[in-house]
């Protein structure tokens, strides 16, 4: 390979080429008699770029779902790249798509999100839901890998979703966004990471040598996952209308020095949870009398 530094008109770009076909012998003259093809070249500073690099890449798709039911003309249509990689951390959206006026199914959708945030070692599915006036009328209540599969594109079936997914917007959000913490929506129940900031009567702060308790319950596996402060958690719960319930739950064994009290409180409150209830961006759950057990607050997903 050699290196050709052009004169004044590219006084700050290094060409590097290549031969376009193999030879034996070299030329007697180093450029001469052969055809030559870029293949990087290094720009002013300092960066070299192959004419080949892409920057974003493409997932395509269809979404549809089984009733035999026409949408709305204000349906709105989203189709997010998750990065589920942590199982102690909430879904990371890398991208999105948003289609306002989908039509009838199958919704065809293409997602473009920047490759540099997408590594080889990580996990990832796509979800999808279609919003009208304010309420999530369908919704994927499974994991859709985003890579690793021979399909040229994903297919979805979306389900009807339950009484519990809302959004309620403001007046300067656009329809069918999804809530975001510090807002003036109202959080949707499932996939949202829910901090702990009190334990019945008592407020729940975390030091800043501890994590803080939370917890995000899964649509797509039925599953929660989150931390009491000290160790990692995960199990199941079922939910039906404002009746919720937590089972089979899992934590690991780590001592800690501060977080204990509060994450054993905390685990055995979940068990004992029964409804739950939203207000804004605050999540109340109550045992079977209707005692305030836990109040959370939604935060933006990490």
């Amino acid at each position: 390979m050699y290196r050709l530094r052009l004169g004044a008109t590219l006084a700050t770009t290094s060409l590097l080429l290549s031969l376009s076909h193999a030879f034996a012998q070299a030329p007697a003259t180093p450029l001469g008699g052969d055809s030559w093809r870029l293949v990087k070249f290094q720009n002013g500073d300092g960066k070299v770029v192959a004419p080949d690099d892409r920057s974003t890449g493409h997932i395509k798709g269809t979404a549809t779902y089984r009733e035999r039911m026409a949408l709305p003309p204000n349906a709105v249509f989203e189709a997010t790249l998750e990065d589920i990689s942590r199982a102690d951390a909430p879904a990371h959206v890398i991208a999105r798509v948003r289609i306002e006026h989908p039509g009838n199914p199958p919704i065809p959708f293409e997602i473009t999100y920047d490759s540099s945030q997408v590594s080889s070692s990580h996990r990832y599915v796509v979800r999808a839901r279609i919003v009208v006036a304010r309420k999530v009328l369908f919704t994927t209540d499974q994991q859709y890998p985003a890579f690793g599969t021979d399909q040229t594109q994903i297919t979805l079936l979306l389900r009807r979703a339950n009484s519990s997914t809302s959004i309620t917007e403001s007046a300067n959000s656009s329809p069918g966004e999804p809530a975001s913490a510090g807002g003036n929506m109202t959080a949707s129940l499932e996939n949202t990471y829910w901090k702990l900031t009190r334990l019945g009567d008592t407020p729940v702060s975390a030091t800043s040598q501890q994590r803080e308790p939370h917890f995000i319950l899964e649509s797509a596996s039925r599953r929660v996952t989150g931390s009491g402060g000290c160790n990692r958690f995960t199990g199941s719960y079922q939910l039906d209308g404002n009746q919720l319930t937590f089972s089979q739950m899992a934590s690991t064994m780590m001592a800690c020095l501060d977080a204990m009290e509060t994450e054993i409180a905390f685990l055995k409150a979940l068990t004992q949870v029964k409804t739950w209830k939203i207000t804004g961006q605050q999540l109340e759950l109550y045992s079977s009398g209707d005692q305030a057990l836990l109040r959370l607050e939604a935060r933006p997903m990490k």
